[in-house]
C-alpha cells in the first residue's frame, strides 16, 4: 500500500494491520481522485471509518490544506499516527479514536465544516445508509461539498439523502463507488 500521486508518490505506508480494518483497493482509491481532482487542493477533508487513513493520508499529499481521521478502532488511529508520522504530515492532520455517529455530532455543535468527506464503513454493519442519512441532515458537509462513499458492490445507496444528491455511481469489482454532493441553499 503506498501513496498514488501528488507530493508524497510512491510513499509506502503502514498496514493494513488488525485483520477487522479493511483498506480501500488501491483501484478505488484511484477512482475516488480522479473525480475529486479539481476539488481536493486546498481543502477541509473528513475520512470516517478511516482504517488505514490511506484516503486522507492520499488527499494530504494531493494538496488538502487539512485532514480530520475519525476511527473508533484504537489500532487504527494507531496506524494512522504512525503513517501521518512517516509522511510529515502530522501539522495538517487530526486524529479522533471515537465512534462515526458521536464525532458528526460534536463536529456539528462546534461548526465544524467539511469541503470534502469519504467514508468506507464495514461492510456487513450497514453503516454507510446511516452516515450518508446523518450527513444529509448536518452541517458538517458545506453547502456544494462532496461525500465519497464506498460499499460492497451488492449494497443499493439512495439517489438522495436529504441534502445529498447522488451525482455518480460506479461498480469496481466487488466495490461500489458513490459520490454525493451537498444542495446548495437558494437565497431569496
Amino acid at each position: 500500500m503506498q501513496i498514488i500521486s501528488g507530493e508524497r508518490k510512491g510513499k509506502k505506508l503502514y498496514g493494513p494491520g488488525p485483520e477487522e480494518i479493511r483498506p480501500i483497493r488501491h483501484l478505488v482509491r484511484k477512482a475516488l481522485f480522479d473525480i475529486l481532482r479539481q476539488v481536493i487542493s486546498g481543502s477541509l477533508f473528513l475520512d470516517l471509518y478511516a482504517g488505514t487513513g490511506s484516503v486522507g493520508l492520499e488527499a494530504l499529499s494531493r494538496g488538502a490544506n487539512h485532514v480530520t481521521f475519525v476511527d473508533q478502532l484504537p489500532d487504527a488511529t494507531r496506524l494512522i499516527n504512525k503513517n501521518l508520522d512517516a509522511l510529515t504530515y502530522t501539522n495538517r492532520a487530526t486524529v479522533y479514536q471515537m465512534d462515526t455517529e458521536e464525532a458528526l455530532e460534536k463536529f456539528d455543535h462546534r461548526d465544524r465544516r467539511f469541503d470534502i468527506v469519504f467514508l468506507g464503513p464495514p461492510y456487513q454493519e450497514g453503516l454507510s445508509k446511516a452516515t450518508l442519512k446523518q450527513l444529509g441532515r448536518n452541517k458538517v458537509v458545506k453547502q456544494g461539498g462532496l461525500v465519497g462513499v464506498e460499499v460492497f458492490f451488492k449494497n443499493d445507496l439512495a439517489d438522495g439523502y436529504d441534502k445529498l444528491v447522488k451525482i455518480k455511481e460506479r461498480e469496481y469489482g466487488q466495490n461500489k463507488l458513490a459520490i454525493y454532493r451537498k444542495k446548495i441553499r437558494k437565497q431569496g
